[in-house]
């Protein structure tokens, strides 16, 4: 089973600010106090303006929307037993890739069948899909995780995903109530939202106590009433897991912090 994660994924797409640009004004802003500050021109009006613009920039960041496709290995994705998992080089929701496991309903504990850990695997333990979906989800802006999934069980399953912090607890659970029949990918999808009614469990913290700090994600499937005493041995399925964001106005940022650059210098001249 090949485990390398040096590979860049093919589905991850990054949206970033111009972060040289963003240390270039940061540096002249900072200048320019500088000057007017040793020439007694600081005004509070200049002093107000500049202050604005630097906060602007330092609240700028880079955002990525990122999706696992699985289409070069398995990206150090686990199982139940928080081992590698099993990958397949086609025939995913896209067409590619995608990890895939056995298990049954009967066995003990049970529910989780899909896992990405900050913690996997050894000998690197470089995190499953290169730590993608690590961190601070709110301040990260996160607004969607997403998910196709599919089964061969003879009843359709209800799909569960748990959100949780780098030592597992607590964990946030939102269950996607709509049923998943077999053999057909299902794509989920589960809205970041603190007023998402699929979120039924936050192991006693707050929505913002878990979001706050993500190191592991975890997908599993139940089974209707009564159907967790089949022993049978079942497949599951995952493709394309990721996550959205909403991008910040950097751009306007950019376009704010140059006018009042502009701005300043046409007021000392």
């Amino acid at each position: 089973m090949n485990l390398n994660t040096s590979d860049l994924r093919l589905k991850k797409q990054t949206v970033t600010v111009n972060t040289v640009m963003l240390k270039k004004l940061q540096q002249s802003i900072n200048k320019k106090m500088k000057t007017l500050r040793s020439q007694g021109k600081l005004t509070k009006a200049s002093f107000s303006i500049l202050c604005l613009v630097s906060f602007g920039l330092s609240e700028a960041k880079a955002i990525t929307t990122f999706t696992e496709g699985f289409d070069n290995n398995n990206a150090n994705w686990g199982n139940a037993a928080s081992e590698p998992i099993g990958w397949q080089p086609s025939g995913g929701a896209d067409g590619g890739g995608y990890i895939t496991t056995n298990a049954s309903f009967s066995d003990p504990g049970q529910g989780v069948l899909f896992r990405a850990q900050d913690e996997f695997f050894l000998p690197d333990k470089t995190g499953s899909s290169n730590g993608a979906f690590e961190g601070n989800w709110i301040a990260g802006n996160v607004a969607m995780f997403s998910v196709s999934v599919r089964h061969n069980a003879p009843v359709p399953l209800t799909f569960f995903s748990r959100f949780a912090s780098p030592v597992n607890f607590p964990g946030g659970t939102a269950v996607s109530f709509a049923p998943v029949f077999a053999d057909t990918w299902t794509e989920l999808q589960i809205p970041i939202d603190p007023n998402n009614p699929s979120f039924v469990t936050y192991e006693g913290s707050t929505f913002e106590g878990v979001f706050s700090n993500i190191g592991h994600v975890q997908i599993g499937a139940s089974g209707p009433e009564g159907f967790e005493n089949n022993p049978a041995v079942f497949t599951f399925d995952l493709d394309s897991a990721g996550i959205s964001v909403i991008p910040e106005p950097s751009g306007s940022v950019l376009i704010i912090a140059g006018s009042a650059l502009f701005l300043l210098r046409r007021r000392r001249k």
